[in-house]
């Protein structure tokens, strides 16, 4: 893995940590593995509202289809690294 794709990691990570740690976790702490429904029990409004300020941060587009296959902060944070390596 390259420098480059460790830091676009990390800092998918820790913007999701921080826009995710307004929510409460039942499990009581937040981690890659966290359940975003499941954990944290995120509607679909949280989820548009976290959505578009990953958009806006990243500046990419998500497609609400990808939703589907996103269950976890891990999963998440993969779809947007995808996207924002397609972008480039």
């Amino acid at each position: 893995m390259s420098h480059e794709t460790q830091d676009l990691e990390q800092e998918i990570m820790q913007t999701l940590f921080q826009r995710l740690a307004k929510f409460p976790i039942k499990s009581g702490e937040l981690t890659a593995e966290t359940s975003l429904v499941a954990d944290m029990s995120l509607d679909s409004i949280n989820m548009m509202e976290l959505l578009m300020e990953v958009e806006d941060t990243f500046d990419v587009s998500f497609p609400l289809n990808m939703m589907a296959n996103v269950t976890t902060v891990q999963n998440l944070a993969d779809q947007i690294k995808q996207l924002v390596e397609n972008k480039s």
